[in-house]
């Protein structure tokens, strides 16, 4: 087998194979010079696996998403939804994420229910939204206490009674959370959050309304590649009555696992959120000049005007389709061949390698993938 080829390759016809292996050693080299090929719109299922998930990433493994899938659930959307689970100070919840280095801007539409698929969640503090994180060199074995450190805006239902759609900004320094709730329109938003240099900048956008900034944080403490991507987490009343740790390392569903003890059964189980993400896009921020070496993150140097004229809509345009791009990595190589020609002939739901979405893999298919291949989408 050469090093271009794999185990689902060897069952493809010789002639195919002669015809594309003369363009592997060009694949090694490519390399997109911005964020576009991170951006996605979830319109196939096989981008979910562009996409990490932080409980696994640190080795806990207990999931906290009883549902998490792309264009299954929900037609043309990522959808979350959490079991009973928090992010505040030391609590970590489901966080999906790719990292990014550098400058960026993070954009996100969702819409967000009760399990009801309708209403305001019923469960105190369930929202959904854009987060950024730094990252930690942890397991189970090695975490400690006081190493959080991340920016989100999310939407949702926060602390009111009866509840009624907030949204919540929350800064966390060494596990240290402040948050701020405030009344939102509606279930769906646009949301937006900018880093360049040290200013964390905040924007949402309801429909058929402008751009707003929510909020600016200085985070100078940020390292240069942070994990950037989308958040969920409902039942705070549930998640409260149990240690961190407890709840960062367990699946906090009934029957809880063994060795794993309620705290207090009286309070039930109350997870009431789904979050529909309907893209999430990344882009290099193009600052203007006469904003060079200005604090953006201080409203008395740049003014919300002066953010609003390159971040909220100036900040970049939707992803261009990518034909026969199978993980999302917005690229057309072997990799997409061999999820093709490893699921050729099969039918069903959630196939990767339905690249036209009819329910089967086949020369259809096939089609896709030689048509873009070697082609990064841009």
């Amino acid at each position: 087998m050469t090093p271009t080829e794999s185990p689902a390759m060897r069952h493809a016809p010789a002639p195919l194979l002669a015809a594309l292996l003369p363009f592997a050693p060009t694949l090694a080299g490519a390399s997109p010079n911005d964020l576009a090929h991170l951006s996605d719109e979830f319109a196939h299922p096989g981008s979910i696996q562009a996409w990490s998930r932080i409980e696994f990433i640190e080795q806990w493994n207990a999931s906290q998403l009883e549902v998490h899938d792309v264009d299954l659930t929900t037609p043309g959307a990522m959808t979350m939804v959490p079991f009973t689970v928090s992010w505040f100070q030391n609590y970590r919840g489901p966080f999906v994420f790719k990292p990014v280095e550098g400058d960026f801007v993070f954009t996100v539409h969702l819409t967000v229910s009760g399990r009801d698929g309708v209403s305001v969640p019923q469960s105190q503090y369930s929202l959904a939204g854009a987060f950024i994180r730094a990252p930690r060199d942890i397991t189970p074995d090695t975490w400690t206490a006081g190493g959080e450190n991340y920016v989100f805006l999310s939407l949702g239902h926060g602390d009111t009674t009866p509840p009624s759609w907030q949204h919540e900004i929350k800064t966390t320094e060494n596990s240290d959370s402040q948050l701020f709730l405030t009344p939102a329109p509606g279930p769906t938003a646009t949301l937006q959050i900018a880093r360049i240099g040290d200013a964390v900048i905040c924007l949402r956008r309801a429909p058929g309304q402008s751009w707003q900034v929510h909020g600016r944080f200085h985070r100078d403490d940020f390292p240069q590649t942070l994990q950037v991507g989308v958040v969920t987490y409902t039942d705070w009343l549930k998640c409260q009555i149990f240690d961190p740790f407890t709840h960062n390392s367990t699946t906090l569903t009934l029957p809880l696992p063994d060795g794993v003890n309620d705290p207090n059964p009286f309070i039930p189980f109350a997870p009431d959120l789904i979050a529909r993400f309907d893209f999430a896009r990344f882009a290099r921020p193009q600052v203007p000049a006469e904003l060079a070496g200005l604090d953006l993150s201080d409203p008395g140097q740049v003014p919300d005007a002066a953010l609003l004229a390159f971040l909220g809509e100036s900040a970049h345009s939707p992803a261009p389709p990518c034909p026969g791009d199978t993980n999302g990595d917005r690229t057309v190589n072997f990799a997409d061949l061999n999820t093709v020609l490893g699921q050729f002939n099969e039918t069903g739901d959630g196939l990767f390698g339905d690249l036209d979405g009819d329910g089967d893999v086949d020369f259809g298919d096939l089609n896709l993938v030689l048509s873009g291949f070697n082609q990064p989408c841009r």
